[in-house]
């Protein structure tokens, strides 16, 4: 992507020589210009030496020629400024166009991402509420400002966001909206089985599959609910939209995915649950002197199978298959076993399929092997292809 990243003057104006260092890095060809205040914080050689290009400055002639403004407002893919002073918010909402930045921005007519950064009474200013609100209707999406410590010294809501979530916003910023008014109930982590209050029967799943689909779901529009197991520990970075329940146990996680199967289009297990759970569960923790060397056991709830018996009528289930041998096989009978539309087989054991170790998986449908994908984010988008072509009402 070609991107004008505009940068305002601010104290903020120094987190934005790391943002575009991430950016490049991540493969954007990124262009700088910069206001004139925001020289006085940063160095333009600064992001001329991260981005191998002159830094536009405030006026016209720079950076590439008499007519600038224009040739980047024709150049851009995207425009990113940040951060975004209050200033700035004015000269825009009113259309002034007297510098590069507030040029380019007039000139340019795809989208365009604000990450705004000012002093928390400056932000809650019905001015600046009010230009927030007319830019928003001119078509300007924003990011932030985040929650925090100003560099005043006081707290409130002005920071700038953070660079992967400006990331993350951008990246939504472009990508198309094509499950828009769809919802996909989502399945994540392992669950825990309880032999007493301190021993459980688990497995390594981090629950990273399912969260990388619930954000890559939220990106393309759909409305996302989110089951997950007690490892998720934290959802990261650009799942704040999504409807979450937490839960413990292979019976929890039942529960809670009935509770919200009848409004969901799609339902992607991607949850690692435990097959098995002690017969008893004792109340308080026994002693190792007093635990026999077997316990009895008991099938957990099949999840996948209760919620294909109890979908309505055009809702497509995908489930996920770990297996450490016969990946295909394996897949093929539980898809036809198990009655769904899709399943995920995945290689997991030493060093695979789990946490951040490497992942491979083959997409099978009723029709046989699909796709062969490398990666979770692959294969996670591999997955939203499949449901973004369902006609719901087939």
């Amino acid at each position: 992507m070609r991107l004008v990243l505009g940068v305002s003057g601010g104290i903020a104006a120094y987190k934005a020589a790391y943002l575009t260092s991430r950016l490049v890095q991540q493969g954007y060809d990124v262009q700088v210009i910069m206001s004139q205040a925001a020289t006085e914080f940063v160095q333009p050689l600064t992001f001329s030496a991260l981005t191998q290009r002159p830094v536009g400055l405030f006026s016209q002639a720079d950076p590439v020629g008499p007519m600038s403004h224009v040739a980047l407002a024709h150049w851009a893919d995207a425009l990113l400024y940040a951060p975004v002073t209050a200033n700035l918010l004015s000269r825009l909402a009113v259309g002034r166009g007297d510098d590069l930045l507030s040029l380019v921005y007039l000139g340019f007519s795809g989208p365009r991402l604000f990450a705004p950064a000012m002093e928390p009474e400056m932000w809650s200013h019905p001015a600046v509420v009010r230009n927030v609100k007319q830019l928003t209707l001119d078509g300007v999406q924003w990011v932030g400002p985040n929650y925090g410590r100003m560099a005043s010294g006081f707290h409130g809501q002005g920071r700038l966001a953070e660079p992967d979530e400006i990331i993350d916003a951008l990246v939504g910023l472009n990508t198309p909206k094509d499950l828009l008014g769809r919802r996909v109930l989502i399945t994540a982590g392992a669950t825990y089985e309880y032999f007493d209050p301190v021993r459980l029967l688990t497995n390594p799943s981090t629950g990273t599959m399912g969260l990388t689909l619930a954000r890559h779901a939220l990106r393309r529009g759909a409305t996302v609910d989110l089951v997950v197991g007690p490892t998720v520990k934290s959802l990261g970075r650009g799942l704040d939209q999504a409807r979450l329940k937490r839960v413990v146990s292979a019976d929890d996680m039942l529960q809670a995915c009935l509770s919200w199967l009848p409004q969901a289009d799609f339902v992607v297990a991607a949850a690692a649950v435990s097959d098995f759970k002690p017969k008893v569960v004792l109340s308080d923790k026994a002693h190792k002197e007093d635990i026999a060397l077997t316990w009895q056991m008991e099938r957990t709830a099949d999840i996948v199978s209760e919620l294909v018996r109890k979908k309505r009528r055009g809702t497509r289930i995908i489930g996920f298959a770990a297996e450490t041998d016969r990946l295909v096989e394996s897949g093929q009978r539980k898809l036809r076993d198990k009655g769904l539309d899709w399943i995920v087989a995945n290689a997991v054991g030493a060093e695979q399929g789990f946490a951040d170790f490497p992942y491979r998986a083959t997409i099978l449908g009723q029709g046989g092997v699909e796709e062969i994908v490398e990666g979770k984010e692959a294969t996670a988008q591999a997955i939203l292809n499949r449901l973004a072509k369902v006609d719901i009402e087939g």
